[in-house]
C-alpha cells in the first residue's frame, strides 16, 4: 500500500489519528499512528506499510491482535518511549492518563 493511501485509511478511521512522519534521516522511516481510545501511539516503518495489507495493519493499530514486527509506543515527557518493557503498574498510569493535544509541527 502507498504511504498516501495508507494515510487516508487512518484518518477516515473513528479510532485512529495519524501524528504523521518521524525522521526521514532515520535508517528506517516510519510513520506514527495513535489509537485515540488508549492514547497508544505505533510507530509503522514505512516499508512495513508498503508491503502490508490495511486490515492486518488495522488489526494491529485498534489492538485486536498482538503486534509482530510493530512497537507500540507513546509519548511522555516530550519524547516517545517504547511500551513494551513497562511493568504493569506504569501501563495502568498509561490507561488512565487523559489524552493530550498534541500535534507534529513543522
Amino acid at each position: 500500500m502507498q504511504i498516501m493511501e495508507f494515510f487516508e485509511k487512518v484518518e477516515a478511521h473513528p479510532e485512529l489519528v495519524g501524528e504523521g512522519l518521524d525522521s526521514p534521516e532515520k535508517a528506517t522511516p516510519g510513520a506514527i499512528v495513535r489509537h485515540i481510545k488508549t492514547g497508544l501511539s505505533t510507530r509503522l516503518p514505512i516499508a512495513a506499510i508498503e508491503e502490508a495489507d490495511w486490515k492486518d495493519i488495522e488489526d494491529v493499530l485498534v489492538c485486536n491482535r498482538e503486534p509482530i514486527a510493530l512497537q507500540h509506543m507513546t509519548r511522555v515527557v516530550g519524547y516517545y518511549s517504547r511500551i513494551d518493557n513497562w511493568n504493569k503498574s506504569k501501563l495502568g498510569e498509561l490507561k488512565d492518563r487523559q489524552a493530550g493535544t498534541y500535534a507534529i509541527v513543522e
